[in-house]
């Protein structure tokens, strides 16, 4: 089901579009490569009829890292002849989103190139689902040499790959805690996910210059020890 396709429409903004079929994924695609979005943002978000509104990303969300935090381990980013970018972004798990009736979701894609073309397709599921993943940002300051970050109950984490951080350390859920450098966590993460970004030539990505996926299962607290002089930037992933 095509939501929206601004080919020779030139918008940098697309609006809030409205969706009332329930889906489980979202199908984004681009003219665009994944390694050029910088100013494309996402924001989804669930209206219920009798006001619980539930907000999928938080507000406005980069769309790279809501591809990433979508396609880790099960899919892969992809591209073919007509897009440069393409990738099934899941939002929720075991199905579609449950709607009941006058339940809408609303999405929207701001800051995007207007010589570009963006498309969102959403994928209906035979199934519906109450499993409904959400996303959250947290930040140090450029100030922040050590922080903390709660992460009881999600389940991956979008980390700023940065040479201002020189250790990461997780506590996990039995107490235990293991500390690791950048270089470790990359190997790890990409001896999970070896195959991250099928390019339009064919060839195999395996992980990203500029951000690290870092599954979570079983850990309470992660970490970061940094120098000044940056901003860090988590982004965590949970099902509601």
């Amino acid at each position: 089901m095509e939501i929206i396709n601004t080919k020779d429409r030139n918008i940098a903004n697309t609006g809030t579009l409205l969706v009332t079929k329930s889906i489980g994924s979202l199908i984004v695609a681009s003219t665009l490569p994944f390694a050029q979005l910088t100013t494309e943002k996402i924001k989804i978000e669930i209206e219920r009829a009798n006001g619980s509104n539930f907000e999928i990303t938080k507000g406005n969300m980069s769309l790279k890292d809501f591809i990433l935090l979508t396609t880790y381990n099960d899919d892969a980013i992809t591209a073919d002849q007509n897009y440069a970018l393409t990738a099934e972004c899941e939002i929720c798990e075991g199905g579609s989103i449950q709607l009941n009736e006058k339940d809408v979701i609303r999405i929207e894609l701001t800051g995007l190139k207007t010589a570009e073309t963006y498309v969102l397709n959403g994928i209906e599921e035979p199934a519906t689902s109450h499993a409904v993943l959400s996303f959250e940002q947290k930040s140090m300051s450029s100030d922040d040499t050590n922080k903390i970050f709660q992460v009881h109950g999600h389940d991956l984490a979008i980390l700023d790959k940065h040479s201002s951080i020189e250790e990461v350390a997780y506590t996990f859920d039995n107490g235990q805690v293991v500390k690791y450098t950048l270089f470790e966590l990359s190997v790890l993460s990409r001896a999970i996910d070896p195959v991250a970004y099928v390019k339009a030539d064919g060839t195999v990505q395996s992980g990203f210059t500029d951000k690290l996926q870092l599954p979570l299962f079983g850990v309470d607290a992660i970490e970061i020890r940094k120098s000044q002089g940056a901003l860090i930037n988590l982004i965590l992933r949970k099902e509601a």
